[in-house]
């Protein structure tokens, strides 16, 4: 018979069949979501009370720690009579991305998408708001540097925030 010559040939292709082994598991592709709350987690640098001291006038912003899928937040301006303005703010996920919800006065809420993200650095943009159009916080050596724009930079506002 043929196949005892093939023999030779066939048995080392069998040993090496044997000890194949399926290549190593890919790790899986995270998911839009996954990828969201790896964002969300990134930002807790944010959490913390940062004041801001003009004169007669304080600001305060507040962000609780990440809690679920949320970093809460306040902003408080205020001088020695009165409250000069407030906002409710979130970070949070809309739909799968992550959003920085604004809302000046307890009034209508202003929805800014994650444009940038990098370490100590985030930036949230609508193209569509009227003003701002971009938000950027920044951490510093002595607490964190908020800015408020349009996209291409102009009417910039600086809040740079000391640690409290």
């Amino acid at each position: 018979m043929r196949i005892t010559h093939s023999l030779p040939f066939l048995l080392p292709f069998a040993a090496w069949l044997a000890t194949a082994q399926d290549p190593a598991p890919q790790p899986a592709v995270p998911t839009p979501r996954e990828r969201a709350l790896a964002q969300l987690r990134q930002l807790g640098w944010l959490a913390g009370t940062w004041v801001l001291q003009d004169g007669p006038l304080t600001t305060e912003e507040h962000w609780r720690p990440l809690q679920g899928t949320t970093l809460l937040g306040t902003s408080h301006t205020y001088d020695a009579s009165r409250t000069r303005f407030f906002e409710y703010l979130r970070i949070t996920l809309v739909g799968d991305q992550v959003a920085y919800v604004a809302l000046p006065g307890g009034g209508v809420a202003a929805t800014f998408r994650l444009a940038r993200l990098a370490d100590g650095v985030v930036e949230f943009e609508d193209p569509e708001h009227d003003h701002p159009q971009r938000i950027r916080y920044e951490k510093t050596d002595h607490g964190i540097k908020a800015t408020t724009c349009q996209l291409d930079g102009s009417r910039a506002m600086v809040f740079d925030f000391k640690t409290r």
